[in-house]
């Protein structure tokens, strides 16, 4: 197939190649898609509107806060009766138990752990735990809408955030002290994680691997200032499992894609072996993650997707510094390639909407 030249640009700075322009991408709040679609005077239904409203911003991608696909990505559906579906929760931890919430105060998904497994303190009492099949995913509900890929990222991913599993699964405490104290425990049910992702991903892959073009892995390990884990703990613990996952993905010539907030430096030398082509989303305001240090340091090996601050700059800065940043930014790609340019995370409520308009569309200003 054939892609259109917005395609093709995100294709070609993935791989690292001279650009005409750097990609952009969005993503945001409900909230902020809300005032978006009014400012454009658009249909308030994002799930209308998403792509004429890409055409207003003029960006190559409508990404998701962990994905470069928000409305493009395919996932199988839960038939199992076992633990309650919340349709909200499109990471579909309620397969392992794990319930959820929207926080009213950040407008975005919060976990809880799952109180029958977090007090579990036996390889015995985990055997006895419930866990996904399978056979309790429906794999004929997840095909591609084909007529989306000249022009858009079509992508998958499903329950490969093993980390994050294993901790709501445990509660963040426990989980910590079983990686240190009780690694036979953690063992048991992190590569109980980890075998499942890897067997539902295998399946999801066979059936559409050749009909689409990235593969995700969502896992927020890392804070402001380092990873909550050490690198050997995850060398020890995860680093196998996202090995496994992402040659699995590479079997279908797919980009990969791994979503890490914070100060990720730890292990993207990990990350870059095992294969990923696209670090997300590039947390700026955390240790060391500016673009000038990841390009110097790492950009001849993996892309960037993300790169502008949403928890202060671009709420609190003038539009001429945002249009700044970007020029700037721009200038450090072009030649090189390897940035998809957007939000390090869904943009706030609380964010001007000329700064957006700056960031995307300065000529409108």
């Amino acid at each position: 197939m054939q892609f259109s030249e917005k395609k093709e640009r995100l294709i070609n700075s993935i791989k690292r190649k001279p650009l005409d322009r750097v990609p952009l991408m969005y993503r945001a709040l409900p909230s902020v898609n809300k005032k978006l679609l009014s400012y454009f005077a658009l249909s308030e239904d994002i799930s209308i509107s998403w792509q004429p409203l890409m055409e207003k911003l003029n960006i190559e991608a409508f990404s998701s806060g962990s994905g470069m696909g928000k409305f493009t990505s395919c996932r199988p559906k839960y038939c199992s009766a076992a633990f309650k579906i919340n349709t909200l929760d499109s990471n579909m931890f309620y397969a392992w138990g794990i319930d959820s919430y929207i926080d009213i105060k950040s407008d975005s998904i919060s976990y809880i752990d799952n109180a029958k497994t977090a007090i579990m303190s036996s390889i015995e009492d985990f055997k006895k735990m419930k866990q996904p099949e399978i056979d309790e995913f429906d794999l004929t509900s997840m095909a591609p809408d084909m007529a989306l890929r000249k022009d858009h990222m079509l992508g998958t991913g499903v329950l490969n955030s093993i980390f994050m599993i294993a901790m709501y699964l445990r509660g963040a405490a426990n989980l910590m002290m079983d990686l240190m104290i009780d690694k036979k425990l953690a063992h048991y049910y992190v590569d109980k994680v980890g075998q499942f992702a890897c067997d539902l991903n295998k399946k999801i892959l066979d059936k559409i691997g050749d009909k689409i073009d990235y593969y995700k892995l969502w896992d927020d390990m890392a804070m402001q200032n380092s990873l909550m884990i050490s690198p050997e703990v995850f060398r020890e613990y995860f680093y196998p499992w996202y090995k496994k996952l992402f040659s699995e993905a590479k079997k279908h010539n797919l980009i990969t894609f791994f979503h890490i907030c914070g100060n990720a430096n730890e292990i993207i030398r990990d990350l870059i072996d095992i294969g990923v082509d696209v670090l997300d989303p590039v947390q700026t305001s955390a240790l060391n993650m500016d673009l000038k240090h990841l390009k110097k340091e790492y950009g001849k090996h993996i892309s960037f997707h993300g790169g502008v601050d949403v928890q202060g700059f671009l709420q609190n800065a003038d539009p001429k510094e945002i249009i700044k940043y970007k020029e700037e930014t721009e200038e450090l790609f072009l030649n090189s390639g390897g940035l998809i340019l957007g939000p390090a995370h869904e943009i706030t409520s609380d964010t001007n909407i000329r700064n957006i308009v700056a960031l995307y569309r300065p000529d409108l200003l």
